[in-house]
């Protein structure tokens, strides 16, 4: 019963990563005028990736572990984390296409 307890909570942490990455889309983009120069931006950006890294890491925990049930081995992504690669995918390329919009002046 742990295990699936363990993978259930590995994919919660990672959807919260991957929500979590939309929700800084908003905030580094107004770090960018916190000081004279870029220094705070890049820090919010460098802050998203890694959210968007540790929910990478969590999904793959996540799927590695292996689920018991009733003397048989399943394996398989749950529509959880179907959904949380959805949403990390289109995270990172929504990061990307924000500092890529900043940088050419939009």
């Amino acid at each position: 019963m742990d295990f699936i307890k363990t993978k259930k909570f590995y994919t919660f942490l990672s959807l919260l990563c991957a929500i979590g990455v939309f929700l800084m889309s908003g905030p580094f983009q107004s770090m960018a005028y916190w000081g004279s120069d870029m220094t705070w931006y890049w820090v919010g950006v460098s802050f998203t990736y890694f959210l968007w890294l540790m929910g990478i890491v969590f999904l793959v925990l996540a799927i590695t572990k292996k689920e018991h049930m009733k003397g048989k081995l399943t394996f398989g992504l749950t529509i959880a984390q179907v959904t949380t690669v959805i949403l990390l995918i289109s995270g990172f390329l929504w990061t990307t296409f924000v500092i890529i919009a900043g940088m050419s002046g939009m």
